[in-house]
């Protein structure tokens, strides 16, 4: 076992790295939009293919630091599973709109070292 500060890494989590470390080299990875109108979908492998939307992760994750933002009184638990609802809410225009209104607001900056 590997000891990292917060958490326990076994020879064989390093090992399943290292598989999908090799199986992420071989490519055939698409980023795009997935619709389904029954799911909210991440992602999707078919076949040789693996697609992945990042749009819901972001978007969660956008909702989540806004609550943060506009509320700061919310603990941690009640901000992720609002931030969830929301997004899960949202129906695929709403989503849309959210998504253009982030890619043209957000902005490159230079990694946040977070001291406790």
């Amino acid at each position: 076992m590997v000891s990292i500060p917060g958490t326990t890494v076994t020879l064989a989590d390093l090992a399943l790295i290292d598989d999908l470390w090799d199986e992420l080299r071989r490519g055939r990875v698409w980023e795009c939009s997935l619709r389904d109108a029954r799911w909210q979908l991440d992602g999707l492998q078919d076949g040789e293919n693996i697609y992945i939307d990042p749009r819901p992760a972001i978007l969660e994750t956008v909702l989540h630091e806004l609550l943060h933002r506009r509320k700061p009184r919310l603990g941690e638990r009640t901000v992720t599973r609002e931030a969830r609802r929301l997004a899960v809410s949202m129906d695929e225009a709403q989503k849309v709109k959210w998504w253009r209104q982030y890619r043209r607001v957000k902005r490159a900056g230079r990694p946040v070292t977070v001291e406790d």
